[in-house]
C-alpha cells in the first residue's frame, strides 16, 4: 500500500484517500464501526459504535488493525533491549543481526536510532499484506524481496545523514533485530515485554486473532476480500489492537517521561523517544506542536490514529474498520 509521508503530525492529521478495491469479491457493502478512548487525569474513557462485520457490533473489546501504530509498539520493545544492556541504540543494526544483513551503500554504518527515527535511508515505504487464499512469506522472504513477498528488497539507499525518508522497510529490519538478540518470535516478545505490562495484553500481532475482531471496508463501503488483509509484516503494519489499548501504549509513554516506578522504560530512553530527529520524527512517534507526540495508520479496510499531549498528558486515540471514516471519529476527540 501507498502511504503518505510522515512529517509532523497532530491529532487531526489524517491519511489520504485509499483507492478502493476493484476486486469481485470485495463487491458486497458492509456496515463498519469505530472506537475512540481518551486518558484524561489517568482516566480511560471508551466508546464505540457501528459493526465489526456484517453479524457483530463493535464493543469496547473489538479488535482492529492498527497498521503503522504498530511500529509504536516495535520501538518500546526495541528500547525495552536497551534498557536490558543487549543493545546500543547508536550501534550500527548489523552488528546485532545474525540471519541477514542490511545491505546497501549505508548498510553497515546505519544505527538502530536511525531505523527508529526513519533516517537510515532504507526502502520499502509500506505493505500490501496478503490475501486469503496468498501463500505468506517469511521475515527472510519480506527483508530479501523474495516471492512469495510481494513487496521489493529492503536495502539501504545513498541518503544525505540523518535526511527523514518512511520506511516500513527499516521497522522489518527491526523486527528481525528483536528475534536475533531475544531469541524469541517477535509476537512473544513484544507481548511479555510491551503489550501486556502497559495492560494492553488483549493487542496481539497475531496474523489473526483469537478473539472477536473487525473486518475492513474501503471508503466506498466495499468489504475486503476474507474480511481483512494479513500481515506477516508485523513491526510495521500487523498490529490488531483497541483504541484503549492504542491510548495505554502512549501511556506508557508518558509514564516513562515522569519517571514512574514501575514505567516501561527510564526517564532517558524516553526523553530520547520524542526528541525529534528529522522532519517531527522521534524513535517510533511523530513530534508536533503542542507539544504532541502521535502516530497513524492505514491498511486496507483500517485507519488509526492515537496521541498525545506532553503538557497536559491528555491521550486520544481512534480506531476504524472504514477507510476515511476516521476524521469524523477524531473531530469529536478534538471537540471533547
Amino acid at each position: 500500500m501507498n502511504r503518505r509521508t510522515f512529517s509532523a503530525t497532530g491529532l487531526a492529521a489524517i491519511l489520504a484517500p485509499l483507492p478502493r478495491s476493484t476486486s469481485a469479491e470485495a463487491a458486497a457493502q458492509k456496515p463498519s464501526g469505530y472506537q475512540v478512548a481518551a486518558i484524561n487525569r489517568g482516566l480511560l474513557m471508551a466508546r464505540h459504535s457501528g459493526m465489526a462485520d456484517e453479524q457483530s457490533a463493535v464493543d469496547d473489546d473489538t479488535l482492529f488493525q492498527v497498521a503503522s501504530c504498530s511500529k509504536t509498539v516495535t520501538a518500546l520493545a526495541v528500547l525495552t533491549m536497551v534498557r536490558d544492556g543487549r543493545i546500543d541504540l547508536d550501534a550500527p543494526v548489523n552488528r546485532s543481526l545474525r540471519r541477514w544483513q542490511l545491505p546497501g551503500p549505508r548498510g553497515m554504518t546505519a544505527t538502530i536510532a536511525n531505523l527508529m527515527s526513519h533516517t537510515a535511508g532504507t526502502t520499502v515505504q509500506g505493505f500490501e499484506g496478503y490475501g486469503p487464499n496468498e501463500e505468506l512469506p517469511t521475515l527472510l522472504d519480506i527483508l530479501a524481496g523474495r516471492r512469495p513477498a510481494n513487496s521489493s528488497p529492503v536495502r539501504t539507499r545513498p541518503r544525505i545523514f540523518n535526511r527523514f525518508r518512511y520506511s516500513g522497510g527499516g521497522t522489518m529490519v527491526l523486527q528481525s533485530l528483536i528475534e536475533d538478540v531475544t531469541g524469541m518470535d517477535f509476537a512473544t516478545y513484544t507481548a511479555k515485554e510491551v503489550l501486556e505490562p502497559v495492560g494492553a495484553s488483549r493487542a496481539t500481532f497475531a496474523i489473526a486473532p483469537a478473539t472477536p475482531f473487525a473486518h475492513g471496508c474501503y471508503e466506498d463501503g466495499q468489504s475486503l476480500q476474507g474480511g481483512f488483509r494479513r500481515h506477516p509484516e508485523s513491526a510495521a503494519a500487523g498490529l490488531w489492537a483497541t483504541a484503549s489499548d492504542l491510548a495505554k501504549v502512549f501511556q506508557a509513554v508518558l509514564h516513562a517521561l515522569g519517571g514512574l516506578r514501575h514505567a516501561i522504560i527510564p526517564v532517558a530512553l524516553a526523553e530520547r523517544m520524542v526528541t525529534p530527529v528529522s522532519q517531527g520524527s522521534g524513535l517510533g512517534v511523530f513530534l508536533s506542536p503542542g507539544p504532541t507526540i502521535s502516530h497513524q495508520g492505514r491498511n486496507h479496510g483500517f485507519d488509526s490514529i492515537v496521541a498525545a499531549n506532553l503538557k497536559t498528558g491528555q491521550i486520544r486515540a481512534a480506531v476504524t474498520n472504514r477507510n476515511g471514516a476516521i476524521n469524523s471519529y477524531t473531530q469529536q476527540l478534538l471537540s471533547e
